[in-house]
């Protein structure tokens, strides 16, 4: 695939020059004399990309409230999702790496990212109505799969997400205080060694879901 047929692709068109740099890893851009590559894109991209899948949500769902709305973003915008995009554009195939340099195995965030960039690229090009266009055929299509995910236990979406970002291993720890009756109990949750969540509650499997809870809110930021 050449870079006329992933603008025709992507259902807008979008100037070789800029496709060609959002496809740049800085791999082959150290390499060929410190050349521009496509992480300045990726960050204007990610954030436009936020921005659009915000809005949808915001418009589409007036009764889901702050946490679901973060849960659903955060499926649909992570790098599971961004890779299977790039993979179904055929960026995979079209990547400029080093030499010696190849995709990661798996869910690869070389791919995700080159997609954000992407959207960066039709920014730059023709506006956030250009770049929403992208978004919109590619990535809000995504959503209803993103609300279900979103409906999930909120312990099993982050042992999710946290396989999907290789974040670590998730473990729960918890404490309590007062008699058998009456006990409260607190619980954090861990992701690779560190802090993500802290939760309270009566019991401690209540806990351990307000822990994941919290968790997932500060993921989504």
């Amino acid at each position: 695939m050449n870079l006329d047929a992933l603008s025709a692709r992507l259902g807008v068109e979008v100037k070789a020059e800029l496709l060609e740099l959002a496809l740049t890893h800085r791999s082959f851009a150290y390499e060929n004399g410190n050349q521009p590559n496509n992480e300045r894109l990726e960050f204007l991209g990610d954030s436009v990309l936020g921005f659009v899948v915000t809005e949808h949500l915001y418009k589409s769902f007036p009764k889901m409230q702050e946490d679901e709305l973060s849960r659903v973003r955060s499926a649909v915008v992570s790098t599971v999702a961004l890779d299977g995009i790039g993979r179904e554009l055929g960026i995979d195939k079209l990547l400029r790496m080093g030499k010696g340099q190849s995709i990661p195995a798996g869910k690869s965030k070389v791919i995700a990212d080159a997609v954000e960039a992407i959207i960066g690229a039709a920014f730059v090009d023709g506006g956030l109505v250009k770049a929403a266009a992208i978004v919109e055929k590619f990535v809000i299509v995504l959503i209803e799969s993103g609300v279900s995910l979103a409906k999930n236990d909120p312990k099993t979406l982050l042992q999710e997400l946290a396989a999907a970002r290789s974040l670590g291993v998730v473990e729960y720890s918890h404490t309590f205080e007062g008699p058998d009756h009456d006990r409260n109990f607190s619980a954090v949750v861990m992701l690779g060694g560190n802090v993500a969540g802290i939760g309270e509650a009566r019991t401690r499997k209540s806990a351990e879901t307000a822990a994941a809870e919290d968790a997932l809110s500060k993921l989504a930021e």
